[in-house]
């Protein structure tokens, strides 16, 4: 069964021109999270400009991701300009979800057949 399409939203502050990053964010998420979208069913995207028009490293975006197991991934960048900040952020959360998903199978590989549990009993 193939899981539902992560599910994307932005949420800006005031001080954000937001027009037209959505969609650009779409397109990014899934050049960049393609490999692992299946396990990520919704991302919320926070950006801030920390420091306001005085300029800087003050560009942060905040990546949630709920992924289809349960489990929530937090990861933050900042940078001088949005669009690197995203790309950091989510160069961040597929290392995080690759991290994870490696932890995962490792402990499946592990298990103990129930046959021969009830066998050693």
């Amino acid at each position: 069964m193939e899981a539902p399409p992560m599910r994307i939203a932005l949420l800006t502050r005031r001080d954000v021109d937001s027009e037209g990053i959505l969609e650009a964010l779409e397109r990014r998420a899934h050049r960049l999270l393609g490999r692992v979208s299946d396990r990520i069913a919704d991302l919320a995207v926070g950006l801030a400009d920390l420091n306001g028009p005085k300029g800087g490293v003050d560009r942060e975006c905040q990546l949630q991701a709920r992924l289809h197991d349960g489990r929530t991934l937090i990861v933050r960048a900042r940078s001088t300009d949005f669009g690197r900040a995203i790309d950091g952020a989510m160069h961040k959360l597929l290392s995080r979800v690759l991290k994870l998903r490696k932890k995962t199978a490792g402990l499946r590989r592990q298990a103990v057949p129930l046959g021969r549990l009830a066998a050693s009993a």
